[in-house]
């Protein structure tokens, strides 16, 4: 009797810079039903730099695509962005920065919202003390909070998946009309989760053809 083929899975991998970034995902891709791998297992080094390195070795394993999620509240405030460009442009095409300004807290305030505005929220204290906790009450950025994955679950009623991802979207849209990336709070998360919901369909099969590009991304190449 011939063994059955089973087609070769794409090798996702998805770079954190701290612990939201990995509850967050490890939530999404238990609650979604993804394929990739999560990294690092315990978040030590925040910079990207560092983070660039490890997606490198990743692919040097064999990954087919990693995706860096960054914020970049402290680049901007330490007047980093030209350098962070310049190592943005020197990734490989399989290796893709995932940018929020200011932070990830970003794209979950963006599950509440009807009709977000194009405005600047300077820090990500800012987006937390100002809006996110309107709508979660209590959120915190530790361990203990954020391991029992309630502010993601949370987020997700009332179809707020999807109206984060319109709400990103618009904004995304409204940055590609400026020049300057600090004018406007955004998030590119939702270009991450549209691609995993692509790569879903055909699951994660490496040689499909519609999820075996990239895709744009406001730093990358």
């Amino acid at each position: 009797m011939m063994r059955r083929y089973r087609p070769l899975k794409k090798s996702i991998g998805i770079v954190g810079e701290g612990l939201t970034e990995r509850m967050y995902f490890d939530y999404i891709r238990s609650s979604r039903r993804y394929a990739f791998s999560l990294k690092p297992d315990l978040p030590s080094h925040t910079d990207y730099a560092h983070i660039f390195s490890k997606a490198k070795s990743m692919i040097a394993k064999g990954y087919d695509l990693v995706f860096c999620v960054l914020d970049i509240d402290v680049i901007l405030h330490e007047h980093l962005l030209q350098d962070f460009q310049k190592a943005c442009k020197e990734l490989p095409k399989s290796i893709l920065p995932i940018t929020s300004n200011p932070c990830i807290e970003f794209w979950f305030l963006l599950h509440f919202l009807d009709c977000p505005k194009s405005r600047v929220y300077e820090s990500c204290e800012s987006v937390i003390n100002k809006a996110l906790r309107k709508y979660i009450p209590g959120y915190e950025k530790t361990e203990t909070y954020l391991s029992s994955f309630q502010a993601f679950i949370r987020m997700e009623q009332n179809n707020g998946l999807q109206q984060a991802l319109s709400n990103a979207d618009s904004l995304l849209s409204i940055l590609n009309t400026k020049s300057d990336v600090s004018c406007c709070s955004f998030t590119e998360i939702s270009l991450l989760i549209t691609f995993l919901e692509t790569c879903k369909k055909c699951d994660f099969s490496r040689n499909c053809k519609s999820c075996s590009d990239g895709l744009p991304t406001v730093f990358g190449c």
